[in-house]
This record gives structure tokens, C-alpha cells and sequence, in this order.
């Protein structure tokens, strides 16, 4: 069933739920992540070549693991407390990396500034506020949802911690 239809009005209308009472879906912060990256890709490909291996691969590397992680943790159906634990570990990493990507972004703004006339910026301003507003987002958003699995899965986080037996056993990349 589609997210988003016509209705036949004008623009698409999301549901029939008055906006006033609108709230976010759990899944929001992976759709977010997946905007993310493809703005961080969008933005990377105006960036200089000189920059690929220095910068601009790291800040797109950076995004992929924020969408990697977003991805892993919606798709763990918490049973126990090791599904609890990892599915906790993959919103850990994604917010990890959207705070990485967040440097890369600013240390790239500040090394191709936009002028005032919109000559020679490879990233415009607008670009770039955008940018930080989608990271910005997805804090929100993913410690949301860690806050919400708090209480939701908060008997699995009292028992005993399944990271060190998992990372002993391969379980988690880094």
C-alpha cells in the first residue's frame, strides 16, 4: 500500500489524519537516512576531484553507514535480549556515524565556502543548511526511536549485556 496518493486533490496528501494530530511513523528515520545519503551523494558529486580520496569518499562512506545501520536495526524483530542489544547497537552506529558525517559536512563547507553571488561554490549555502537540517533530523529521529525501545524493550536492556559474548562472536561490524 502506498505511503503517499493523489486523492484528487491538489498535491499529494499523506492520510486522512488532520495534521494538527500527525505524528511520526517509527520507520521516519530510515526514510530520512535514506534522503541523507542520497543528498550526501548529490552534494559529493560537485565537489572536486582533488578532494575524492581525502574527503568527499569519507563524507559518502559516512551517509551509507548512517542508511546500513538505519536499515539493520528497523529489520531486527526484537525477541530476546540479544535482538534487543543489536537492535540497540545498529541505532547507536547510525547515530555514531551521522555525527561523523556532520563534521564532514562542516569541514567541507568551510573549505569551498559559498560567496554571497553564488560564483564558484560547489556547495551553496542553502545546500549546506539543508544538509545539516537532514542531520540534524535524523539525531531527532533515531534518539527517538532509542527512547521509545527503552520502554518498549526495557526487561530485555535489565538482563544481563549481550555485546561483549556477541562482539566475541562476530556478531557487530564496526
Amino acid at each position: 500500500m502506498p505511503i503517499w496518493h493523489g486523492g484528487g486533490r491538489k498535491g499529494l496528501a499523506m492520510s486522512n489524519v488532520p495534521p494538527s494530530k500527525r505524528e511520526l511513523s517509527n520507520v521516519e528515520y530510515v526514510y530520512n537516512a535514506a534522503r541523507l545519503y542520497s543528498f550526501t551523494l548529490d552534494c559529493a558529486m560537485k565537489l572536486p576531484k582533488r578532494w575524492m580520496f581525502l574527503l568527499t569518499e569519507r563524507t559518502v562512506d559516512a551517509a551509507a553507514r548512517v542508511l546500513e545501520h538505519a536499515k539493520a536495526a528497523n529489520s531486527i524483530y526484537v525477541t530476546c535480549a540479544v535482538d534487543a542489544d543489536l537492535r540497540r547497537f545498529h541505532l547507536n552506529q547510525a547515530y555514531c556515524y551521522a555525527q561523523v558525517l556532520a563534521s564532514y559536512v562542516d569541514e567541507m563547507f568551510e573549505r569551498f565556502p559559498s560567496r554571497e553571488d553564488g560564483g564558484g561554490a560547489c556547495i551553496s549555502q542553502a545546500s549546506y543548511l539543508r544538509w545539516v537540517e537532514s542531520i540534524d533530523r535524523e539525531f531527532k529521529l533515531v534518539k527517538g526511536v532509542m527512547a521509545s525501545d527503552k520502554k518498549r524493550f526495557g526487561g530485555y536492556y535489565a538482563k544481563e549485556s549481550t555485546a561483549a559474548v556477541s562482539a566475541q562472536l562476530g556478531l557487530f561490524d564496526t
